[in-house]
């Protein structure tokens, strides 16, 4: 009898276990974000680690070709976001989404789209959370 507890507890433990793992999300570990790049330029995408505080030093650095939308993502450490910064023309553009590291950077959370346009010679971002 004693057997069958101990086998019904550790089933209980392993299912319970299985449960948890499950309903973690596993994005929270690997954040995706979309960039929509509406504009006629190039833009490059600083990406940062989720959890990076000084954000000097990218992760990576990926291309976010004209007219185009893209998929990256970066290591969130269970943060559930990256921090993101977006260049053209040799200039940091996105600025109104700035929100973290001295102001310079943003934090995109898992499944957010930044779209980006650029009228009268002037960038727009706008952040559509996933």
């Amino acid at each position: 009898m004693r057997f069958k507890q101990l086998t019904l507890f550790a089933a209980t433990v392993a299912l319970g276990f299985g449960v948890a793992l499950a309903a973690s999300p596993a994005a929270e570990a690997s954040p995706r974000f979309t960039v929509k790049n509406d504009s006629s330029k190039k833009v490059f995408v600083d990406i940062y680690d989720g959890d990076d505080s000084v954000c000097t030093t990218p992760d990576k650095t990926k291309i976010a070709s004209a007219g185009e939308t893209d998929t990256y993502g970066c290591n969130g450490h269970g943060k559930g976001r990256c921090k993101v910064e977006f260049i053209a023309n040799d200039k940091s553009i996105c600025k109104n989404l700035n929100n973290t590291c001295s102001g310079s950077v943003a934090k995109i959370k898992n499944k957010d789209t930044v779209e980006i346009t650029k009228t009268d010679g002037k960038f727009t971002c706008e952040l559509i959370e996933g």
